[in-house]
């Protein structure tokens, strides 16, 4: 399965903007009173319902274009892959903005920002996604919020960088913001859609920098992007919560210390973060030492709790 993605960001040489149809806006560099480029932003302009923004460079000679799948239009739900992405760009051309060389881009680019993208056939339910908060593999590295209530993102912080993994109702989303895409589609066409992303969970990897790209694909030129077989979604998934098999015993606790633990997180619907403040907002422990104890052994307890939610994170990730 080659990658697919929602959004790209494309780096190209500046030549293959042919034409501007349009008077695209300046960007000067007011200290020493120069024009450094132009661009065009789709957010300035209340017409267009899907993002779009072009840009040059005069001093790097660079043209950067980033776009969403939804400039397919009527073909929204095959998402920007190897077999859309010549349709993106003719699309683009179509717009009566500017004209840009296709064949060019398609030869001489690079990808700079990704996010990679798999829709699956999987109702967003309550359990799954209770099993993602309750399975992160390492609590301490990930925060999590939840996206606009009908997914969640969960994010590590890695100095510039944030490797994350977004989750959601795909339908929902469609209907909560994406109205006046929808609007602008034939009614036929926007069944289609519909009815494609009825039931479909979304799984979204960010990849902010062509840094991150290229450690995790090992290439970041355009067709070798769109080439690559990494199942960059499933790999993400597996980095962020614990798919691993075990054989543990659910029927008893082997002491008391146990078994008061797991009351524990049952009150605080396993949340290991919110119990390691309360423990120490408390001052149970004198040392720092002590309380890391404790929470390995939290973290013990909920392993041998957490047998049902496992059970649904293995059948997701073998959805991806």
């Amino acid at each position: 399965m080659f990658i697919k993605c929602d959004t790209i960001k494309i780096r190209t040489n500046y030549k293959y903007l042919k034409e501007e149809k349009i008077t695209f806006a300046p960007q000067y560099n007011f200290q020493h009173n120069k024009e450094l480029g132009r661009y065009f932003n789709s957010k300035h302009n209340t017409q267009m319902p899907y993002n779009l923004y072009i840009a040059t460079n005069y001093y790097h000679q660079t043209l950067e274009i980033e776009f969403s799948s939804k400039i397919l239009k009527e073909r929204y739900s095959e998402l920007i892959s190897r077999d859309t992405i010549r349709q993106c760009l003719e699309n683009i051309n179509d717009l009566g903005i500017c004209t840009i060389d296709v064949d060019g881009i398609l030869r001489n680019s690079w990808v700079i920002r990704a996010d990679i993208t798999k829709d699956v056939d999987l109702p967003l339910t309550d359990d799954v996604l209770n099993a993602l908060n309750d399975n992160v593999g390492n609590y301490r590295r990930y925060t999590w919020q939840h996206y606009d209530g009908k997914g969640i993102t969960f994010t590590k912080n890695v100095m510039r960088d944030k490797d994350e993994i977004t989750v959601y109702n795909k339908y929902t989303e469609l209907l909560q913001h994406s109205r006046n895409f929808m609007d602008s589609l034939p009614q036929e066409a926007r069944n289609k859609i519909m009815d494609y992303f009825y039931g479909k969970t979304r799984f979204e990897v960010r990849m902010k920098n062509s840094k991150q790209i290229e450690e995790r694909l090992g290439v970041n030129r355009l067709m070798d992007f769109f080439n690559s077989v990494d199942n960059v979604v499933r790999e993400q998934f597996n980095r962020v919560f614990d798919v691993s098999a075990k054989v543990l015993d659910m029927s008893k606790f082997r002491d008391y210390d146990e078994w008061a633990m797991a009351q524990i997180l049952n009150a605080f619907n396993g949340d290991l973060r919110q119990i390691e403040q309360m423990l120490r907002s408390g001052s149970i422990y004198n040392s720092r030492n002590g309380l890391t104890e404790r929470m390995k052994k939290f973290e013990s307890v909920k392993l041998i709790t957490n047998k049902a939610e496992n059970e649904i994170l293995k059948q997701v990730r073998s959805l991806l």
